[in-house]
């Protein structure tokens, strides 16, 4: 049962102290935070939370009292004995209800809390009332293991995760504070915030990361991924959303299969299937600058005109339709610059994004004697091409042959003597230990070069044999649309490029020199430049 107040509940007093003094960060309270005033985002949650008659802000700084002034707040001007680094805020608050002969109850909300919301006041106030506490306090659980004395304190059997007091609610009874004199009374009660909430100001490090998190927009990462087109565009996005993890995210899935749900949830992130793109995109949207990114393939201009009706500006990937031409930005990686040269459209491999476990690889030796072969088709390979593959060469190679079957692919048709994983957890890892490897013409060909072993490549489709990046210049070795390319051929190119040590460093050399890994962290600029009105 949710807790409610009294039908008569007693008057509170809120108090927000912001003296001059700080130890750590000078003017703290007026320092800036998100163009406003560290101060003000804590009156804004005391006023909006609705449960406090009167609201005093306490200082001995004249800078903060004016400001408070001109802003409407009625103030007090605290003296010096309440003002020194030895002070508490309990004496500041008793001080006040002594001076006013205050009789409700007592409430101190400390500025270097800006992120407590309104919602948590008006539910902290209302617990406090509906029990027989005479005084609550906000805390946080903390994260990490804690010792004392050599002994952990948290990690025993039994013993309860530490809770980390905050100073974004105090609450006491008028009565209880003149006693007691200290907002902690015998009857004290915790009330636990959520993290986001409990972040405080304190030093330089704290303002910082508190500017960070007012300066976040949000991005809605629209993706559609099946057995039909693969797999690629939920890694994609997985590979944006850590280059973006200091936004606000969220995925909106669009005609996708169950593997889906899971890659997303496994990273730890909330997902929403698309139902109507306009009401999706309201309900997702953030207070300040949003930024959808489409990587569903081509896009129409309803779709775009929808998104950018409802604020948002738009990225779209890999977008061949005529959406792309209503979009802010189009970054196609994998298309030649023919199939795009308008001044909103990006190409090329400097766009190529790369899964942390790709970046800063050991250098890259190539064998003169080849042990193996990987064969890996993406996550869902609709053409079933790792199959054939495995088939053609299990008993044509003198090499072993290991394939990787993604999260939506099927573990049927591959021969007894070859080696089939699945869920495999570092894919650099297994591209390093390769000496060639065998896949589709989309990123895995880019993860590739990233490693810098040899690969050869098998479209699934037609539209895939367009990607700019299938060219012996950047050191692939592309064998056509696979349902069309004859067995024999798949075979002697494999054979010859385990047999031609040459060969095989040249193609390495041209892969690693093909990309500069920094394609990722591009993109990430330029979203942030435009959920910031930089780039219009």
């Amino acid at each position: 049962m949710a807790d409610s107040a009294p039908d008569t509940a007693p008057p509170l007093l809120a108090i927000v102290p912001a003296r001059e003094g700080s130890k750590r960060v000078s003017n703290k309270n007026l320092r800036s935070l998100g163009e406003r005033p560290l101060i003000a985002h804590t009156l804004d949650s005391v006023l909006g939370s609705g449960v406090a008659d009167r609201v005093i802000v306490s200082s001995d700084s004249d800078a903060v009292l004016r400001w408070a002034e001109l802003h409407g707040h009625e103030v007090h001007h605290r003296p010096e004995s309440l003002a020194t680094d030895e002070s508490t805020v309990s004496e500041v608050a008793e001080h006040l209800a002594t001076e006013l002969d205050w009789a409700g109850d007592v409430g101190v909300f400390e500025p270097t809390s800006p992120f407590r919301s309104a919602d948590s006041i008006a539910a902290a106030v209302a617990r406090f009332r509906a029990g027989d506490a005479e005084s609550l306090g906000t805390c946080v659980r903390a994260p990490h293991s804690f010792w004392l004395d050599q002994k952990p304190v948290d990690t025993q059997a039994g013993v309860r995760p530490l809770l980390r007091e905050t100073g974004a609610i105090r609450l006491a009874t008028a009565e209880a504070l003149r006693r007691d004199h200290d907002m902690v009374t015998e009857r004290h009660e915790l009330f636990e915030l959520d993290s986001d909430e409990a972040l405080e100001v304190d030093s330089y490090d704290n303002l910082v990361v508190a500017r960070r998190r007012c300066d976040r927009g949000t991005v809605v990462l629209r993706l559609r991924a099946n057995a039909k087109v693969g797999s690629g565009h939920v890694h994609h996005c997985l590979e944006l959303a850590d280059e973006l993890a200091d936004q606000r995210l969220r995925f909106l899935l669009r005609d996708c299969d169950p593997f889906v749900m899971d890659l997303v949830e496994e990273q730890g992130y909330e997902w929403r299937t698309e139902a109507d793109l306009a009401t999706d995109l309201r309900d997702l949207a953030g207070a300040g600058a949003n930024v959808v990114v489409n990587d569903v393939l081509d896009t129409t201009e309803q779709e775009v005109l929808v998104q950018r009706t409802a604020g948002f500006r738009v990225v779209n990937i890999e977008d061949l339709g005529p959406g792309a031409q209503l979009a802010d930005w189009v970054v196609n990686a994998l298309y030649p610059v023919g199939n795009g040269t308008a001044a909103h459209v990006s190409h090329g491999p400097e766009y190529a994004t790369l899964r942390a476990e790709f970046h800063d690889v050991p250098a890259r030796s190539i064998k003169e004697h080849p042990t193996r072969v990987l064969i890996t088709f993406g996550g869902t390979d609709p053409a079933r091409l790792g199959a054939r593959c495995a088939r053609l060469l299990a008993d044509k190679v003198d090499t072993e042959i290991r394939v990787i079957v993604g999260s939506g692919g099927s573990d049927e048709g591959f021969p007894e003597n070859v080696t089939v994983l699945r869920h495999v957890r570092n894919m650099a890892a297994e591209m390093m230990d390769a000496d060639l490897i065998l896949t589709s013409a989309g990123r895995t060909v880019y993860e590739a070069a990233a490693v810098g072993t040899p690969v050869a490549v098998l479209a699934q489709a037609a539209r895939d044999a367009t990607h700019a990046h299938l060219n012996y210049h950047e050191g692939v070795v592309f064998l056509g649309i696979g349902p069309l390319v004859d067995d024999g051929h798949v075979v002697g190119v494999v054979e010859r490029l385990l047999a031609d040590h040459s060969l095989r460093s040249e193609l390495s050399e041209r892969l690693q020199n093909s990309l500069d890994g920094r394609g990722g962290a591009r993109i990430g600029h330029r979203i942030r430049a435009m959920l910031k009105g930089l780039d219009q």
